[in-house]
């Protein structure tokens, strides 16, 4: 089972299936939903929205984006004024303002069920004004524009004869969603869908193997949201960090982050999308306090231990003075 990286290097999920099963969406299919000019091609055949997407620079590039093929977080996402020359590894969308929203969905290769949906936000950084930064559930939506995004993301997984868990990420402009993209595997929403009476991987592993769909959409109670933690600058993860458990993904201790890279994840679970938003501003803030908290007693230990004499030879030295009578230093 394989998660984000291998958009962008399908001929790796060759080399796994060679050897064993793999339990998601094959390297053909994978190339198929990450080639811009096939998905897209595939969707105006469907009649589905999107923004218009071109693999040529535009001569005009005002009001586009430059992306990386097979690129995920946001991250790869820049003003198309930023790349003066076309890269062979970049493709062009226009830019739709609204609100981001994903559909989780499960797929068997003929049909697909839409689990539900989550509102996502950016983490803006230097260069990187479209960071993914986290996404809170359930989405703030219309009976209609829930109603459409489900229907598209059934036709287009049909279509693409998907399998297992996957996402499809919407642009929302005034209710009118236009389908960005497809991650045709597990993605960094799952953590939010948790709990329901069933494991989501089960329902992947059942979808893959067996083609079996869940015959209901599963119950997800209350709220529920993730988002990155990012390193402000460079840092060393102290070896005495003791974690929170709502944190995940963790560091190694000792392991060094560079500026601006993700440090963990941090969730949150609370009644309302505004509250549980907001514990994950409040949790990020308490993960680099923390940080900067245990950086502090380690070096004040590092420097404790550099200063002061072992006792062992301290002990020795006392008993040495006190055999000649004389008295030892302190």
């Amino acid at each position: 089972m394989y998660g984000a990286g291998f958009e962008d290097r399908t001929h790796l999920l060759s080399r796994i299936a060679e050897r064993w099963p793999l339990l998601g969406n094959d390297a053909g299919t994978v190339a198929t939903i990450k080639a811009p000019e096939r998905f897209f091609a595939l969707l105006d055949d469907l009649a589905i929205p999107h923004p218009v997407t071109v693999t040529a620079r535009p001569r005009t590039t005002t009001g586009w984006v430059a992306k990386r093929r097979g690129g995920a977080g946001g991250s790869h996402v820049v003003p198309a004024a930023r790349l003066q020359t076309r890269a062979a590894n970049v493709y062009y969308q226009r830019l739709i303002e609204g609100r981001a929203v994903s559909a989780l969905f499960i797929a068997n290769g003929r049909n697909a069920r839409v689990l539900g949906f989550s509102e996502q936000w950016t983490a803006p950084a230097p260069g990187k004004p479209w960071r993914y930064g986290g996404a809170v559930r359930p989405a703030s939506l219309s009976d209609g524009a829930a109603e459409e995004m489900s229907r598209i993301v059934i036709s287009a997984a049909r279509a693409s004869r998907l399998k297992g868990l996957a996402s499809a990420d919407f642009m929302l402009d005034q209710n009118h969603p236009y389908l960005i993209e497809i991650n045709p595997r597990p993605g960094a929403t799952l953590d939010i869908f948790a709990g329901a009476a069933r494991p989501l991987l089960r329902l992947h592993v059942e979808a893959v193997r067996d083609g079996k769909l869940p015959w209901k959409t599963p119950v997800f109670e209350g709220a529920a949201a993730m988002g990155y933690v990012h390193a402000p600058k460079a840092l060393i993860v102290p070896r005495n960090m003791i974690w929170p458990a709502w944190a995940a993904d963790l560091p190694a201790p000792g392991e060094r982050i560079d500026k601006q890279r993700p440090i963990c994840t941090v969730l949150a679970r609370a009644g309302t999308r505004r509250r549980a938003k907001r514990l994950i501003e409040e949790r990020k803030a308490s993960v680099l306090a923390i940080i900067q908290k245990s950086k502090g007693e380690q070096g004040e230990q590092e420097e404790q231990r550099r200063t002061r004499k072992p006792r062992h030879e301290e002990t020795e030295y006392q008993h040495a003075g006190r055999a000649i009578g004389a008295r030892p230093h302190r």
